[in-house]
């Protein structure tokens, strides 16, 4: 009987390290499908993806709090807090890239702060008593609160564009709303 299990757990790794060798050739088959794709519809692919070389070291400041556990923390850790700005900045320059809508800087701002709590936040995560995650929660909840009231202002009455998105936005959110107030009525 453990003949067996020992012959089937054999089988299992060689049935997982050959799936682990296709990755590198459906990674070539991917880029290269970009690739294509980009030379066929005359793209450049760097006019897209520069937000990563914001982004990417925003992700690295947050890997040390990233590779804590509850028994071994790091004092590296609180590198999560301008890690998530930074991050929070490629983000939203990735975004605006997209929409062509740079002048959106006049409110998304309000989102870094956000990003520094929630930063703050992930740092904190195993310790359940801090105050920060209910502080940091309703200080972000007002921060995106304020974004949207400022995206309001200075989309419809500033900048007087109608752009789709914001209604979607707005509507979006509104559905959350009622469903947060459905689920706490309950």
């Amino acid at each position: 009987m453990s003949e067996n299990n020992v012959l089937k757990a054999e089988e299992n790794a060689k049935l997982s390290l050959g799936n682990s060798t296709h990755w590198p050739a459906i990674a070539m088959i991917a880029a290269g499908i970009v690739l294509l794709l980009a030379n066929l519809f005359n793209f450049h692919l760097i006019s897209l993806l520069w937000p990563g070389f914001i982004i990417g070291p925003g992700l690295l400041m947050m890997w040390p709090a990233y590779q804590e556990t509850e028994d071994h923390q790091s004092f590296m850790a609180y590198l999560a807090v301008p890690g998530a700005v930074v991050t929070m900045v490629g983000l939203m320059l990735f975004v605006m890239n997209l929409t062509g809508a740079f002048e959106a800087w006049a409110y998304v701002w309000t989102l870094l702060p956000a990003a520094a709590a929630a930063g703050l936040m992930y740092v904190k995560r195993f310790d359940t008593t801090s105050k920060v995650h209910e502080t940091g929660r309703k200080f972000m909840k007002a921060m995106v609160l304020l974004c949207g009231g400022f995206a309001i202002f200075f989309e419809l009455i500033i900048f007087q564009s109608y752009r789709p998105w914001l209604p979607l936005i707005m509507i979006g959110y509104g559905i959350y709303l009622l469903v947060q107030n459905s689920r706490q009525k309950a």
